[in-house]
């Protein structure tokens, strides 16, 4: 018996051909505590980020091995 190898394409994930894929990033936020809400509260959002180097897939969460 023969057994057929499944090709996906390369941009795709190489586990399941989903082709979404989820970057681990961090954002350096900054919040204050609100005395009246008892809660922290946003003080504006920054687009200061940074790539942790994790990517996985976002359909079986495997580690990302599409390109």
């Amino acid at each position: 018996m023969k057994k057929k190898t499944k090709t996906f394409p390369k941009h795709a994930c190489q586990f399941c051909d989903c082709e979404r894929k989820l970057v681990e990033t961090i954002i350096d936020d900054e919040f204050y505590w609100d005395d009246t809400t008892q809660m922290y509260q946003p003080n504006g959002f920054a687009s200061a980020f940074e790539h942790t180097g994790y990517v996985q897939c976002a359909g079986c969460e495997q580690e990302w091995t599409g390109m």
